[in-house]
């Protein structure tokens, strides 16, 4: 299904947001579908928010969270809209770190609606304009960052006298720590760091160590990741002299290894860290002749302008896109469209970051 814009979008500064969030009572928030640290924190931390300021404001997420997020959403691994208790009615619909209504799996229909969702709060510079009103600033290393800024608009906090409520800095500190690479990206600024201090200061002063929170996003891994790493080397290929990474997850892999869709969720950050590889490509089964696939890249390339020629997008250092083919046509289809980026970048063309 191809995503449908809405021409009447309103772009809403961060002042702007601020005040309509305290115009209404009831808010629904949706994360996207196979859900990452910035969505999940990013929204709970929008949630706290909205709670301290009076309101009433649920999460929902048409996928399940993987345990290692889990804490996020408070230790609740299912976060569905038929879970919200007491026949919840909301009065808006705000979408978080969601770039496409494609993006909201199961949701899509009927979140995903033309002018269906009332507001986006989004930092993918992708975002198809698909809500009444969107909140957006591409330049940043996580939606966790836009929403630090909406919630210091609205409670004046900083990282000394005044700070931000614990149970919105540790969401938006996870999201904040997953989506820029635990801070290596190069989306990450002065400004990065200085937010994040805020939310280690209130952390800190609630009495919660952050170096738990890195140990459950990064440490103790499950036996069943460490086999998906396993299979991943197993099945790893190079193509284009090297400069592209490659590894495809088929249902069948999925099945010989005992896998989960969580455990293969890092797999292109593993395999993109090997020395001469411009670009890694992790493809992973959504259905029957439907593969998920997740693209880095070094600084300078633009990997988001591949996704975007097969549907998806994202970051240029960081996209995605779905394709529906065999999984030797997906693998194709991906290694000819990066080659002919390489092509035009060595004519001179470039690639707009």
């Amino acid at each position: 299904m191809t995503d449908t814009t809405v021409s009447s979008c309103n772009m809403m500064s961060r002042e702007e947001t601020a005040r309509w969030l305290q115009t209404y009572d009831r808010y629904l928030l949706l994360c996207h579908a196979h859900p990452d640290g910035d969505t999940l924190g990013s929204a709970m931390g929008l949630r706290n928010l909205l709670r301290a300021m009076g309101k009433t404001a649920h999460v929902i997420c048409a996928s399940p969270v993987p345990y290692r997020l889990s804490f996020i959403t408070e230790e609740r691994q299912s976060i569905l809209l038929e879970q919200i208790p007491g026949g919840f009615l909301w009065d808006k619909i705000i979408s978080v770190d969601v770039a496409s209504p494609t993006l909201l799996g199961a949701y899509q229909t009927p979140f995903g609606e033309p002018e269906h969702v009332d507001l986006a709060i989004d930092h993918h510079g992708t975002n198809t304009q698909f809500a009444k009103n969107l909140c957006l600033d591409g330049a940043l290393a996580a939606c966790a960052e836009l929403v630090f800024d909406l919630g210091q608009e609205i409670f004046g906090w900083n990282d000394t006298d005044r700070i931000l409520p614990a149970d919105s800095a540790v969401p938006l500190y996870a999201g904040l720590n997953t989506d820029s690479g635990s801070f290596k990206y190069g989306a990450v600024t002065p400004a990065t760091h200085h937010r994040a201090a805020a939310m280690l200061a209130s952390m800190k002063a609630a009495g919660i160590e952050h170096a738990k929170i890195a140990e459950r996003l990064y440490g103790s891994r499950p036996l069943s990741q460490v086999m998906a790493a396993k299979a991943a080397y197993e099945n790893l290929r190079f193509f284009c002299d090297n400069r592209i990474s490659l590894v495809s997850f088929t249902p069948e892999t999925m099945k010989k290894y005992k896998l989960a869709d969580e455990d293969i969720d890092d797999i292109v950050n593993l395999i993109r860290g090997i020395q001469g590889v411009r670009v890694a490509v992790h493809i992973k089964p959504r259905g029957e002749n439907v593969y998920k696939l997740s693209l880095r890249c070094e600084q300078g390339f633009n990997v988001s302008q591949i996704a975007g020629q097969f549907g998806g997008g994202g970051h240029p250092c960081a996209a995605g896109c779905t394709i529906e083919d065999t999984v030797e046509g997906v693998e194709a289809a991906i290694v000819a469209a990066i080659s002919a980026a390489f092509d035009a970048e060595a004519c001179g063309e470039g690639m707009e970051a």
